[in-house]
């Protein structure tokens, strides 16, 4: 039944995207929708070995995205956007998960010049390159076997279920496969963080802080939420945020689901709210309320296809689902 809504909703959007083409960017950008919370990762000129699981962006497609909000857009900090500083206005807050160290070289510079605030969620465990998300071991894995391909690994890999084909999909549960698999390979994560320095330090993220943005939780060790218990969820978003507060001092404490809030249940976002572990978090199910007026739905920038045709087919999504009486996400 899951994948069955999910096939749904994978071909609703791609309908949205198709139909965006005969609605022009001034009518769909000013209908009634939630305010727009747009996210990435990572902006790089460089070809990162790390990353084959989006497609991210260079630095001029970044800032004409950019130049694109602010024609339609307002920019809003965390703290407007909480507070509701934003009546009558179209508003957009920018956020970036995972804490990659381009956020605070390559992106932050380009937001100060423009004037644009922004969020950055981090994943504690992956601060100061203490390690590495399982995603990203497998993109360096996937990077080598590209490159030169070696049977005993791939057929390691296919006694896992894990082949060229689907090893960015290895959920956290198989890091130990993938551990073993870079071994195999004399790839070693702890040189490659040592000398790649993906993730942000303490002392950028304090610079980030001073800089006037906002500096959030994404979990410690980046786990599928929907994989672990209701107990594990809660200590995975108390231990985060905990570790981030004593890094800054956050006038908005905040949290980004990783991945996704799907597999989420209420019982979770209502301890949250309850415990006051932190004052806003967020899911990314695209331009959507939430039942829970504290949790907030962001839209994933990075994906395939042209971006204008992306976005517009995303607020159109939006206004067919209010239409039907599904605009508001439900755990």
């Amino acid at each position: 039944m899951a994948q069955k809504k999910f096939r749904m909703k994978t071909f609703s959007r791609f309908l949205s995207k198709q139909g965006s083409r005969f609605f022009s960017p001034e009518w769909l950008f000013k209908q009634e929708t939630p305010y727009f919370l747009p996210f990435y990762h990572v902006v790089s000129d460089e070809i990162l070995p790390h990353i084959l699981n989006y497609p991210y962006r260079n630095t001029s497609q970044f800032e004409k995205e950019l130049d694109y909000y602010l024609r339609y857009f307002e920019p809003v900090s965390l703290e407007g956007l909480v507070a509701g500083e934003y009546s009558g206005k179209k508003v957009f807050h920018l956020c970036f998960d995972d804490g990659l160290r381009e956020c605070a070289e390559v992106v932050a510079p380009i937001l100060l010049r423009k004037g644009i605030p922004a969020t950055f969620f981090v994943n504690t465990a992956f601060v100061n390159n203490k390690g590495l998300f399982h995603k990203y071991k497998a993109s360096l894995i996937l990077n080598r076997l590209l490159k030169a391909p070696n049977p005993d690994v791939e057929a390691f890999l296919k006694i896992h279920n894990l082949t060229n084909k689907n090893i960015l999909s290895a959920g956290i549960w198989q890091a130990d496969v993938l551990d073993e698999a870079a071994t195999m390979l004399g790839i070693d994560f702890t040189t490659f963080l040592a000398q790649q320095q993906p993730y942000l330090n303490s002392e950028q993220i304090k610079k980030l802080a001073a800089d006037g943005f906002s500096i959030g939780a994404h979990s410690h060790n980046h786990p599928e939420f929907w994989k672990i218990p209701e107990e594990k969820q809660i200590k995975e978003v108390k231990e985060s945020m905990s570790q981030v507060e004593k890094l800054v001092n956050q006038p908005v404490r905040a949290f980004a689901f990783p991945f996704t809030d799907w597999g989420v249940p209420g019982n979770v976002l209502e301890t949250i709210k309850n415990e006051h572990i932190c004052d806003v978090t967020f899911g990314t199910a695209g331009v959507k309320h939430d039942i829970f007026d504290f949790h907030l739905q962001r839209y994933p920038v990075e994906q395939e296809g042209n971006f204008i045709q992306n976005l517009k087919g995303e607020f159109l999504y939006s206004e067919l689902r209010k239409w039907v009486g599904k605009a508001t996400v439900k755990h």
